[in-house]
């Protein structure tokens, strides 16, 4: 499969990802049948998200750096926000304040985190020999 289309389902994700935590928003802790059909939204949003992203990883062989692992920390974040929310750990509110800063975090990442995010080196540099 192309890129593209990698892209296309991983925008798809995100945008069921964030309905679902919207919706949860709006319904909060109700038993309702549209309770259900948010948290399947979000669980939805998540897989489509994980599969399209480890395949446009595969695609363009970037390989696991440090910005791969993060935005995979940050998806078991925006993942447990649904549940953190329900149990009542934390309000509806705040898991849409934190899940816009999860998805932020997570879109710079992958935009910028490319370009020059690696692990540093601590080793000491190879010693210069002098010829001559």
């Amino acid at each position: 499969m192309s890129p593209e289309f990698y892209k296309i389902i991983h925008v798809i994700g995100i945008l069921c990802l964030f309905a679902g935590i919207g919706g949860f928003l709006t319904y909060g802790n109700q038993q309702a049948p549209r309770v259900k059909m948010v948290a399947i939204l979000h669980g939805v949003g998540l897989i489509l998200i994980l599969i399209s992203g480890f395949g446009m990883v595969a695609k363009y062989g970037y390989g696991f750096p440090v910005w791969v692992i993060l935005k995979v920390i940050l998806w078991l974040g925006l993942g447990s926000l649904l549940g953190l929310a329900k149990s009542g750990k934390i309000s509806p509110r705040n898991a849409v304040i934190v899940g816009l800063a999860l998805g932020f975090v997570a879109a710079y990442a992958g935009l910028f985190g490319k370009f020059g995010w690696s692990i540093p080196s601590y080793s000491a540099p190879a010693a210069e020999t002098q010829e001559g």
